[in-house]
């Protein structure tokens, strides 16, 4: 099946759901979640975007997210880039945390987003972790109630669309979490993408991005691209040896290099220090298992879109 159509644009209003791959545990204890939500106040000054909504579930975690001059792809890259390189080092483990491809759509901001925050803060509830939203402490449930928020969690543009006076706000929040309101999950979207109304769904398809460069990508910000959605570092495919995991990500480089950027297997090999042989046999092999492995396909898929939305050449 083809994969749903990605829109990435300033301004537009994400919900972003990622889960563990095999659908194992991304956070195991509350230091995980301290370590991931870290991560995020980073992210949201670093890239300038918004953070309208969270919740942090076992084995996977829900952000409603408000995009500014970043491209998504590049922003949630290095969000959970970053934290898998920690979870792994914390726990002693090696290997990709997240499952393939993040899912994201594209959420009509006047229409949809009282409703998405609305489901993101539910979420525990329907997995019966707890009886209210407000019991649950690894979502931004409780901070739309009264407490005190986080810098980087921008309640206030979503309470003000409940058209209320700011000190009526939180009652008027929570009668929205009160009111039986139709499910975020029973919005049909028009486009498998696109949650929003058709007239939004046409404004956004006719809007089109413009075309990278490729030809002007290196192999060393490809390198750097490769390492880091694997959460090593570029160092460590520079290092000699014949580990299998480094090699791996080195064939990938290769084959991206080659495949999207016309960048000789020679001068590849070059730059790791090896022999142009090797680079061969590396991109081969990758290449036969393409065709079957669809974690493969989504890692080189996801490197490919952080090279086009960082749009930094050499």
């Amino acid at each position: 099946m083809p994969r749903p159509l990605r829109l990435d644009f300033a301004g537009g209003v994400y919900h972003v759901m990622a889960r563990g791959n095999e659908k194992r545990d991304i956070f195991r204890d509350d230091g995980d979640r301290v370590a991931y939500l870290d991560r995020v106040a980073a992210c949201s000054r670093r890239f300038e975007f918004r953070i309208y909504a969270y919740c942090l579930m076992r084995n996977h975690v829900h952000l409603a997210i408000e995009r500014g001059p970043v491209a998504l792809s590049r922003i949630v890259l290095a969000l959970h880039s970053a934290y898998a390189g920690g979870f792994n080092r914390r726990h002693g483990r090696v290997g990709h945390l997240f499952q393939g491809r993040y899912k994201a759509f594209l959420v009509e901001r006047d229409g949809y987003l009282l409703t998405l925050v609305r489901y993101i803060h539910l979420n525990p509830v329907k997995a019966g972790l707890v009886s209210r939203p407000e019991a649950y402490p690894w979502s931004s449930e409780r901070f739309y109630r009264g407490s005190h928020a986080p810098a980087w969690l921008d309640r206030d543009a979503v309470l003000a669309m409940l058209g209320t006076a700011r000190g009526m706000s939180g009652i008027a929040y929570r009668q929205l979490m009160a009111a039986d309101q139709p499910s975020y999950d029973a919005i049909r979207p028009v486009c498998a993408a696109i949650k929003g109304s058709a007239a939004y769904v046409e404004k956004v398809l006719s809007w089109r991005p413009p075309e990278p460069d490729r030809r002007r990508w290196t192999i060393q910000r490809i390198a750097e691209c490769v390492a880091a959605s694997s959460g090593v570092t570029i160092d460590e495919l520079l290092r000699p040896g014949q580990r299998s995991f480094p090699a791996r990500l080195r064939g990938m480089a290769a084959l991206i290099g080659r495949s999207y950027a016309g960048i000789p297997l020679a001068r590849t090999a070059r730059f790791f220090g090896r022999d142009e042989s090797t680079a061969v046999r590396a991109v081969s092999r990758l290449q036969a298992e393409l065709a079957e492995n669809g974690a493969l396909k989504a890692q080189v898929a996801k490197v490919a879109v952080l090279l086009e939305s960082s749009r930094v050449h050499g």
